[in-house]
């Protein structure tokens, strides 16, 4: 089952590769679960300034007490879910910049351990 011209290196190589394409996937889970959270914070913020428009087209002399006390909590809540959304974003951003700061070091690493294999994979990718 052994190939005997397959290497230690050969075998890290693939490995680091494997490694690098689960890394691939869970970066891309990780964004594809922010975009499902910004698409959820987004349509409920829709929503609420929907039933905060209902509400400010009433005329102040025929609003209740009710009314003006749920336009408050509307405000309320969707100033938290910009804040939430804002704060998302911001993680999104420090992520990608982690990432690539990841990526980085990682293509250090492959070529200084690998520099070979790296020159073979360069020159495939020229073609």
């Amino acid at each position: 089952m052994a190939d005997s011209t397959i290497t230690v290196d050969d075998i890290e190589g693939e490995l680091f590769k494997i490694e690098r394409i689960k890394d691939v996937l869970v970066r891309r889970e990780s964004e594809l679960r922010y975009m499902m959270d910004d698409i959820q914070l987004c349509k409920e913020i829709t929503r609420l300034k929907k039933e905060l428009h209902k509400l400010v087209s009433i005329p102040d002399n025929d609003k209740s007490n009710d009314d003006r006390q749920k336009e408050e909590e509307l405000l309320q809540q969707i100033h938290k879910l910009v804040e939430t959304r804002d704060f998302l974003v911001d993680d999104v951003e420090f992520e990608r910049l982690r990432e690539k700061e990841e990526d980085k070091e990682m293509a250090d690493f492959l070529r200084s351990k690998f520099p070979i294999n790296m020159k073979k994979t360069a020159s495939l990718k020229t073609v």
